[in-house]
């Protein structure tokens, strides 16, 4: 079973997560992620534990507690590929292929002001004037 900890101490390591978790069982595998560019940690990780109960014992017995002056969060889990259906609130996994198709992602771009402002710049770039150029003015 995979857990995800998340408001980690920027100073926690993967040697300390694993030696936190050992308490309750077996832990295969311990991942602190951290920022490519910094160096630093992102503050969350990943652990997996095989066993189902020793999983669900350290969920209940880490979440919301203190660890290395941090409240750290602990919760199940999802693969990468399963995301929750906002509407009908169950689980599905997307069948694609690395490229999002249309039906996975609309964005919204009438409201977005930071979309408008880069299109009105776009469109005002190198000419003074409201934007509406007319071709035969030149």
């Amino acid at each position: 079973m995979n857990l995800f900890i998340a408001k980690l101490n920027p100073g926690t390591t993967s040697q300390d997560l694993q030696k936190l978790f050992a308490h309750y069982g077996f832990v295969t595998s311990v991942k602190v992620i951290i920022d490519h560019y910094t160096g630093r940690s992102k503050g969350y990780g990943f652990i997996e534990m095989p066993n189902m109960e020793e999983a669900t014992e350290a969920v209940k017995e880490l979440d919301s507690t203190a660890f290395q002056d941090a409240i750290i969060t602990v919760k199940y889990s999802q693969p990468s590929n399963t995301r929750l259906n906002e509407s009908t609130n169950q689980f599905h996994t997307s069948q694609t292929t690395g490229i999002w198709s249309q039906h996975e992602y609309i964005r919204d771009t009438t409201t977005n002001p930071k979309f408008l402002q880069g299109q009105n710049s776009r469109r005002n770039f190198g000419y003074r004037g409201n934007g509406n150029r007319k071709y035969d003015q030149y």
